[in-house]
C-alpha cells in the first residue's frame, strides 16, 4: 500500500518538477541537482507508515524541495567558500569520523571486559569511604497513600486496613488496587518529596506541608474523593543520603571509573601489540 501511494506521489510531484529533467533521467531517479540524485528507495525509506494519498503528496513534495535546497546550499559553499576554508572543515569532519569510528571500537572492547553488576561489598565500602558526599538536596519521603472515592461500599474497610496496615492489611490492599484513583503502597522505598507532589496534583501548598512531617497519618476529604496518607519517615535537605537511595548513583559511578581504568589499560595494550607486531614505529 505505502508503494502504490508512494507511484502516485511521485508521479504527481514529477508532473509539477518536470523541467528537473530535461536531461537523460538516471534509472528509478525522482530528482536531480547537479551530481546529485535522490532515488525512489531514499523517498520511501522517509515515507511514514499509513499516511493518506493527500499527505503522501505533501510529504514527497516538501521532502523533494528540502532535499533539493540541501544540495543546491552544498554546491554553492563548495564553490564560493574559499578553498582553506574548506579544507579546513573537510578535516574537522575526518576528525569527527574518526573520534565515531574509535568511540565505537572501544565501547565494543569494554563491554565484552566490564563487570556488567558490581558486587555490595564493594558498593559497602565506596559509600562508607564518601558519606560526606551523597547528602540529599531536597526532602525525601518514605510514605504510603491511596486516593478513593467518598461513596466506595468498602470504604470503611479500606480505611481501617490502610491505617493498621499489617501483612494480611497489605494483601487485601494490594487486592483492592483497582478501586484506587491514586496509589502508593510500597512504604519502605525513600521517593524525592517533588515527585509525591506531582503525583498528587491537586493538594495545596499547605496540604504538602504536612506530608514533610514522619510517623504521621493524614486524611484530605473533598467533595468526591478521600486521600489516605501516612508518612512513614522523612529526610530533611542536607542530611545523609541513604545507601539504598544512592545506590544507583554509587553503581554508575564506579562503572564509569571501571571503563575508564578499562579504556587506559585497553589503550596500552593495543599500542603494545602494534608495536611488538611492527605496525608501529618511531623512525630515528
Amino acid at each position: 500500500m505505502k508503494t502504490k501511494i508512494l507511484y502516485i506521489t511521485v508521479s504527481l510531484v514529477l508532473l509539477s518538477s518536470c523541467e528537473l529533467f530535461k536531461k537523460q533521467k538516471p534509472e528509478n531517479a525522482i530528482a536531480q541537482v547537479n551530481s546529485h540524485i535522490l532515488y525512489k528507495s531514499d523517498l520511501i525509506r522517509e515515507l511514514p507508515q499509513n499516511i493518506s494519498k493527500e499527505d503522501s503528496m505533501i510529504f514527497a513534495k516538501t521532502f523533494i524541495d528540502q532535499w533539493a535546497m540541501d544540495k543546491i546550499l552544498l554546491d554553492k559553499a563548495k564553490f564560493n567558500l574559499p578553498v582553506k576554508e574548506q579544507e579546513r572543515y573537510q578535516a574537522m569532519v575526518e576528525q569527527y569520523k574518526s573520534e565515531l569510528y574509535k568511540k565505537a571500537y572501544m565501547d565494543a572492547l569494554i563491554q565484552k571486559q566490564i563487570d556488567s553488576i558490581i558486587d555490595s561489598t564493594t558498593i559497602d565500602n565506596y559509600y562508607q569511604a564518601n558519606k560526606e558526599v551523597f547528602k540529599v538536596n531536597e526532602h525525601l519521603l518514605k510514605l504510603r497513600y491511596v486516593l478513593v472515592k467518598n461513596n466506595l461500599k468498602d470504604y470503611p474497610k479500606i480505611k481501617e486496613n490502610f491505617k493498621r496496615f499489617n501483612q494480611e492489611d497489605k494483601d487485601y490492599l494490594n487486592a483492592e488496587q483497582l478501586k484506587f484513583d491514586k496509589v502508593k503502597l510500597n512504604d519502605s522505598i525513600w521517593v524525592k518529596s517533588i515527585d509525591v507532589f506531582k503525583n498528587l496534583n491537586n493538594l495545596s501548598p499547605e496540604q504538602h506541608q504536612k506530608l514533610l512531617n514522619k510517623n504521621r497519618y493524614i486524611e484530605i476529604v473533598d467533595s468526591l474523593n478521600t486521600y489516605f496518607i501516612y508518612v512513614k519517615d522523612v529526610l530533611k535537605p542536607n542530611s545523609l543520603a541513604p545507601k539504598s537511595y544512592i545506590k544507583p548513583t554509587i553503581e554508575q559511578i564506579l562503572k564509569n571509573k571501571q571503563k575508564l581504568e578499562l579504556k587506559k589499560k585497553l589503550e596500552q595494550q593495543i599500542l603494545n601489540d602494534a608495536i611488538k607486531n611492527n605496525d608501529y614505529e618511531i623512525f630515528k
